[in-house]
């Protein structure tokens, strides 16, 4: 459900930045857009929830944002379409990670109201920033999406999702493949989200 149609769902191909002007929030890990809606810190928590509700980047993904607590961003799936990859879902959370400000500590990814998992915004920023969708362009979205699985944390405790990675690229990245199919998209995709 999860290893295929990467390259349709993350346009990837090696860059590099080198010569391009970087956002202060990114610093060296600035991986240039090349549309309006690549631009770093561009949305407010504020206007989320309409950001989500309207870019085409979402598929049709349908979202509950809501802000908890001292800065907790929570992001609920409403409704799912059918004919849309569970894998859209996690290409949500990375382009969450780079298009909103700084105003939050964390993002919550909730299921039904209840808080499921958690990542720092400083490390879904870090990943954020080099993640490019649709324009063939950003950091290989297999390392990005290993990356993810690696900061993940049970909400509220922030213990750790994944087992612990070793080092190995093939070994990781079936510990990432096994975290997101076996632990996260049941408990926060599936559960109880309506297939539309």
């Amino acid at each position: 459900m999860f290893s295929s149609g990467y390259t349709a769902f993350f346009g990837a191909v090696f860059v590099s930045t080198a010569a391009f002007a970087q956002p202060e929030t990114c610093q060296s890990e600035y991986w240039p857009g090349t549309l309006p809606e690549h631009e770093v810190d561009s949305v407010d928590v504020s206007e989320l929830q309409r950001f989500l509700d309207t870019s085409p980047a979402i598929e049709g993904i349908e979202f509950e944002t809501s802000l908890h607590g001292d800065g907790e961003v929570w992001l609920d799936i409403v409704r799912f379409p059918g004919e849309v990859t569970v894998l859209a879902s996690l290409r949500t959370v990375l382009i969450v990670g780079r298009v909103v400000k700084p105003q939050y500590k964390k993002l919550v990814l909730a299921d039904n109201g209840e808080g499921v998992f958690e990542v720092p915004y400083a490390d879904l920023h870090r990943i954020g920033c080099q993640f490019v969708w649709s324009e063939g362009k950003g950091q290989n979205p297999i390392a990005l999406m290993r990356d993810l699985a690696d900061k993940l944390g049970s909400y509220p405790n922030g213990a750790r999702v994944a087992p612990p990675f070793n080092g190995s690229l093939l070994g990781d990245t079936t510990t990432m493949l096994t975290t997101m199919n076996q632990i996260v998209y049941p408990k926060w995709v599936l559960k109880t989200v309506e297939i539309k």
